[in-house]
């Protein structure tokens, strides 16, 4: 009798919660209408990053998109695998950034490393260009991965894409900060939460919800940002109290610390040998339409040797409020017109300054 009645009680509380489930996603739907449903399919990797989790296969979808994301062994967003030895004649191109250069929102082949890939090869080069961005990465992770792993790919030219966001975001993650003015490195690790958060990335019934239920993608969307801000907070104060004292802004402290890790990168290409292309992307908000370049560069000049910038604001300018160029309903990404027209020019910029060798 008593084990009867504990299974009753135990199928109410699943027909409860399933019923409570299905309310707030109803409610949800006609509240808010359609949420950006982009699980984030992020682990740790023997190098102490995070990275793409290998071999993984996953949806995107909002009320403009709907897009399969497909990560090959080595963590790229890629329909191939990579090794480390490339073919002979083939230039090899790194690309490393975040969501924009992952791909958020659009297709594989209309992601900008891949239309960069596709111009290169139809003026005469053998180019291959990996595309390596993960997610929510700054600056900061970006040095360290190219440092620790990248580079065993030995590329030939090296495309780093800043977004406005990684300012703060190199304060979150704690990897780096400044003493006396230099850059010092404070932990050799950064995996957010550490198993419970790979957990979290890779358990299969939660990814299904991010896929699917447009209430859970709008909670976890708000702890997201939420503990994004609370560690950005917490490391502020903490590098405050290494220095032993204040610091007067923090947007000043974020930009002079993005520059440091920026210079650090410069020289890590310099040592290889490798240009370095850096592409800014610019905040394009499209009502009103307005655009917006946030890149350090009175903290880090880019007239350098072997220093190449292309301005995407520069680039994009002229379709403000003519074409499409970030998704409306959902976090902002491009759209395809915007890959294709970064891509371009990222193409022009690499032939016209002659950056690979031409077989």
């Amino acid at each position: 009798m008593r084990a009867r009645r504990t299974l009753q009680n135990l199928l109410l509380l699943v027909v409860g919660v399933v019923l409570g489930g299905a309310i707030l996603e109803l409610g949800t739907i006609l509240v808010l209408g359609e949420q950006p449903k982009f699980p984030r399919h992020v682990v740790g990797s023997r190098f102490g990053l995070r990275i793409n989790q290998p071999g993984s296969v996953y949806r995107h979808k909002s009320a403009d998109v709907e897009v399969w994301f497909r990560i090959n062994a080595q963590g790229m967003r890629a329909n191939r695998d990579y090794a480390y030895e490339k073919e002979r004649g083939v230039s090899r191109i790194m690309s490393l950034g975040d969501s924009y250069t992952i791909g958020y929102e659009v297709a594989e082949e209309n992601t900008f490393s891949s239309v960069l890939e596709r111009e290169l090869r139809a003026q005469g080069y053998r180019a291959e260009v990996l595309n390596a961005g993960v997610s929510g990465y700054s600056t900061a992770e970006e040095c360290l991965y190219l440092e620790r792993e990248l580079l065993k790919y030995r590329p030939d030219l090296i495309l780093i894409s800043f977004y406005g966001n990684d300012l703060s975001d190199n304060i979150r993650t704690g990897l780096f900060a400044l003493r006396d003015g230099h850059l010092r490195l404070e932990k050799s690790r950064y995996i957010p939460l550490g198993r419970f958060g790979d957990f979290l990335n890779t358990n299969p019934a939660l990814g299904f919800l991010s896929e699917r239920s447009n209430a859970f993608a709008l909670l976890k969307e708000d702890l997201t940002v939420i503990l994004k801000w609370g560690w950005v907070r917490a490391n502020l104060r903490s590098q405050e109290a290494m220095q032993q004292e204040p610091i007067d802004s923090g947007d000043e402290y974020e930009r002079k610390l993005t520059a440091a890790i920026f210079d650090r990168i410069y020289h890590d290409a310099r040592d290889h040998g490798i240009p370095l292309i850096i592409q800014s992307l610019p905040y394009i908000r499209p009502q009103p339409p307005r655009m917006r370049d946030v890149f350090p560069e009175r903290e880090f000049p880019v007239d350098r040797e072997g220093l190449h910038m292309l301005r995407a604001e520069e680039v994009l300018r002229p379709f403000l409020g003519k074409e499409q160029l970030v998704w409306e309903h959902s976090h902002g990404h491009w759209t395809p017109f915007s890959h294709r027209q970064s891509g371009m020019a990222l193409a022009d910029l690499i032939v016209r300054e002659k950056l690979l060798a031409k077989p």
